[in-house]
């Protein structure tokens, strides 16, 4: 049986990287550590109850909500070591550069000797194209509007439609540069090895995880 995977993200995202829904499919153990315990968590798991599903072969685990709970989200113990580690949901765009840290930190501690870490992050160029935009799947819309930008940020407001409701969630990212999604990965002991599509990116571990 393939090696489990620990996936960190904020939401079921639409139009996930294809290596990782292979992955996902493929019989492995699943930890996901969706960033919960917020009002908004609450409301996508309303809409969605499948959000916080357990089966076989996935274990759901919420992580602290990020501004509420800090010093719990510090110190997060999701089992592992893990060959692979996936941070979605664009949060290493996070304005808060302690919180990027954060989640950089529980990304490298969590991984095991040698093991590669996925990151998903918003266009490079993102300051140039970043627009009102909507997608479907599942018979779920996800939309991004009222789009604003003030470089280095972008912020818009994310649109969920889900079984006749819509929740609304503003929020504002931090563009990264190439160099400083570099300097990023190595400020935890990660260090990044190829570029994986335009938005998602592999990094590999040291020989052991750093201290906490």
């Amino acid at each position: 049986m393939p090696p489990p995977l620990l996936l960190i993200r904020r939401r079921r995202p639409i139009g996930e990287l294809p290596e990782i829904e292979t992955a996902l499919g493929a019989g492995r153990r699943l930890v996901e550590a969706p960033l919960g315990g917020s009002r908004m968590a609450a409301i996508l798991l309303a809409v969605d109850p499948g959000l916080e599903r357990q089966v076989s072969d996935r274990v759901v685990q919420w992580l602290p909500d990020l501004e509420a709970d800090r010093a719990s989200l510090e110190v997060a113990e999701l089992g592992g070591p893990f060959e692979t580690v996936v941070l979605g949901s664009h949060l290493v765009n996070s304005p808060d550069v302690d919180l990027r840290r954060t989640l950089l930190r529980i990304v490298a501690t969590h991984l095991g000797r040698g093991g590669r870490v996925l990151v998903e992050h918003h266009p490079l160029d993102w300051l140039e194209t970043a627009a009102e935009s909507w997608s479907e799947r599942d018979g779920q819309r996800l939309g991004m509007v009222e789009v604003q930008i003030d470089p280095p940020f972008v912020s818009a407001v994310s649109v969920y439609e889900a079984g006749g409701r819509v929740v609304r969630q503003p929020f504002t990212a931090r563009v990264l540069s190439e160099d400083e999604l570099g300097a990023a990965l190595e400020g935890t002991g990660l260090t990044m090895t190829r570029r994986l599509s335009p938005t998602w990116l592999e990094a590999l571990g040291s020989t052991g995880p750093p201290s906490r």
